[in-house]
Parts: C-alpha cells; structure tokens; sequence
C-alpha cells in the first residue's frame, strides 16, 4: 500500500499542487466494498496459490446475454460507466466523452472488449462467458472503437497516430495507436489493465467449457483464432503492469466492479485488492500474519536527501523481505517520468541516485514529483521537489 508521509516540502508547495499530490498519493488507501468473506479462501503460500485460489472465487459467474429484450449487456453498462455528473449519461472509456444514454445499439457508442473477442471466444454462444462479461466489456466512442480495432496494449512510439480525449471531469489525455500497439490514454490505462489482469485468471480453461486467456510479452502469440479457442493471448504483460500502477484504482472504478458484480455475481479482484497484482503477475509474495498479506511495512523511504534538490538527489529504502523491486520517479499528472530501478535485490538497505533527467534522458523541469518504490508486494511514496 502507499503510504503518504508529511514532510516539510508541503510547505513549499503552491495549495493546488499539495491537494493533487494528496490525491495521487492515496492509491491503495481504500478498497472497494466486497461482502464480508469474499477473500477469505485466498491462500497466499506462493504466487501459484494465490492465482489458483482468486480464480476459484471469481469463477463461473451468471452469464449476462449480450444482447436481449430482457436485461442484457446494454445495461448493465449504461449503469458501471454512468457519467458521475448526469445518471441520464455514460462516459466512454477512449475518448473520456459523455453520450445520453439509449439503453441498446446507436451511432455514438458501443461495447468494447478490452481483450478483443477475435484473441479466443469470437462466436457467441450459452458457454461462451468471456463474449459478454461485463468486467472485461467497456462502452466506447464507436470510431474510436474501430480505431483500436484489436490491436494489444503497448506503449507507441513517436510519430503513432493521435486520438484525443475530451476534456470532461477535469481529465484530458490522448490515445496513440501504432500498427499493432494500442496505447490508452493516462487516466484510464489501469482500468483496461485490470480487466486484462482479470481475464487471465478468470479463465483457465476450466473442464474445456472456457479458454484459457493468457497475457503474454510476445507479441508474436497473440494471433486472431478465428473461431472459440481453448487458448488465447492477449499483452502486452509489462506494458500492463506499468500502466496498472500509473493509474490507480479510483472510485469510478470501484463502483463499476460493485454494479458488475451485482449482475454477474463475481468481482474484479485487482480492483478490490490492487496488490494482487504484484503476488500473481510479478511473483512477489509480502509477508503473511494471521492469514493477512503485507502485515507490517516490508518496502519503506527511509530518505530522500536533498529535498529540494537541484542537480542530485539520493534515494535510501530498504526492504525486509528479497525479490524484484521498482523505483519510479512520477510527476504530478500521474505520468512516469523516469524508472530508475527495475532488477532484482535482497532484503536491507539500498541507495538510488536521481539526477532529474526522464527516461529519454533530457532533463526533466523544475517542480514537484514523486518518487515510489514498489517490493516485497508493497509500496512507499515520497514527495521530492526539484528546483533550478
């Protein structure tokens, strides 16, 4: 979980800067609202377990039809991706536009699957779940639907075709699409993420009756299978992980995985419990007390001096348990500016310099960022300020 520590730098931060720095700094803070017992089974032994045990919660929900006279996909969609300011509207999930809502097919908007229905289950039918599961189904601008086509989540490179978002609840941002790669914009990349996260352990397979979706980095297995497959692929895996905790779950995300588990009788567990992600998909497992995971900080910023800084600052953390660690530099639009750590390290205490150069290694300008250490399944941020 991040934690948020008061330091002296708030008081050199201008009001709207310390409200937001407030606001990106409380992910992991709160969770949505399962019932009582949900989790309980979750055996957190090894990563194995863990997938093993969440897949036996979530699996074999009510399957809601894609389209009916009766209540169907249309639905239960108008309600999870309900504009916030006007229940008569939804927001779309690419263009960040509100449409009135017309409770069937239109012009404006459609149903988006998010692991595109040709990677594996492209015939409807009574077994297919995965074709109308509404915690992968996103409604979408339909021309930015088509655009996106089935291409698989990447980051694109420069010189990508552009698709801007509306300016609408104060969010802006843009799509990029390359020939292959589709990369959604910064405020809802970690809800298409989730639903990735959510696929692939949802459906294992299970008697024959189900793919089996796997997230993968090789680009070269996620094929168009033409017809229901036992096995599909779908990624790009990393790219999804970076993009799951560049954006945060929010409250609009929580209350669509409340509405979609209200039809379908099953959660999005990444959304309810973020750090899931880390034991399943990056094999980090924090230390377990009386059946409760990271009980204890495992991953903490014992300092970041100078701060303010200018040119250099050196990072200490250390971390009570081995394994894969992340240390990011973010800015306070929620983008990451630089990764200064990606590698494996044992339990102590470690070092990091920053020297306020991003990932293309231009220098970054003056002003407040945010440094999080992600280990042993937990996470610690800290404020730092850069000046020239």
């Amino acid at each position: 979980m991040l934690t948020l520590t008061k330091t002296s730098l708030f008081s050199t931060l201008p009001t709207r800067v310390f409200v937001f720095v407030l606001a990106v700094f409380a992910f992991g803070g709160a969770i949505a609202d399962p019932p009582p017992g949900y989790y309980d089974s979750v055996d957190f032994t090894s990563p194995v377990t863990v997938r093993a045990t969440v897949h036996n919660i979530i699996d074999g929900h009510t399957k809601i039809p894609y389209t009916s006279s009766a209540t169907d996909t249309w639905n239960v969609l108008e309600l999870a991706d309900q504009d916030p300011n006007n229940s008569g509207r939804i927001i779309d999930v690419y263009r960040n536009r509100t449409f009135q809502k017309y409770g069937a097919g239109n012009n404006e908007y459609n149903r988006e699957h998010t692991w595109p229905k040709s990677y594996g289950f492209p015939d409807d039918g009574s077994s297919n779940l995965p074709y109308s599961d509404c915690h992968m189904l996103m409604l979408c601008d339909d021309g930015y639907n088509s655009s996106r086509s089935n291409n698989y989540y990447d980051n694109c490179p420069a010189g990508s075709a552009s698709y801007p978002t509306d300016n609408y609840n104060g969010q802006v941002g843009t799509n990029f699409r390359s020939t292959l790669g589709w990369e959604t914009w910064t405020s809802r990349r970690g809800d298409v993420a989730r639903a990735q996260f959510y696929a692939d352990v949802r459906y294992a397979g299970d008697a024959g009756a189900e793919p089996d979706l796997i997230l993968t980095d090789n680009a070269g297995l996620i094929l168009v299978t033409g017809s229901n497959s036992s096995v599909a692929y779908m990624g790009l895996l990393q790219i999804l992980i970076e993009w799951h905790y560049e954006d945060p779950v929010d409250d609009r995300e929580r209350n669509r995985n409340d509405i979609v588990h209200t039809y379908q009788g099953n959660r999005n567990p990444f959304i309810d419990h973020p750090e899931f992600v880390a034991y399943i998909f990056q094999g980090v497992i924090s230390a377990v007390e009386d059946g409760v995971p990271g009980a204890g900080p495992l991953t903490t910023i014992s300092s970041i001096y100078p701060n303010p800084f200018n040119p250099t600052t050196t990072i200490d953390f250390s971390l009570t348990r081995s394994g894969p660690v992340r240390v990011e530099i973010y800015a306070i639009d929620g983008k990451l500016v630089r990764l200064l750590l990606s590698d494996d390290r044992q339990a102590g205490d470690h070092q990091v310099q920053w020297d306020g150069s991003g990932n293309t290694g231009s220098r970054v300008p003056s002003g407040a960022y945010f440094c999080r250490v992600l280990g042993a399944g937990e996470s610690d941020t800290q404020p730092l300020l850069l000046l020239k």
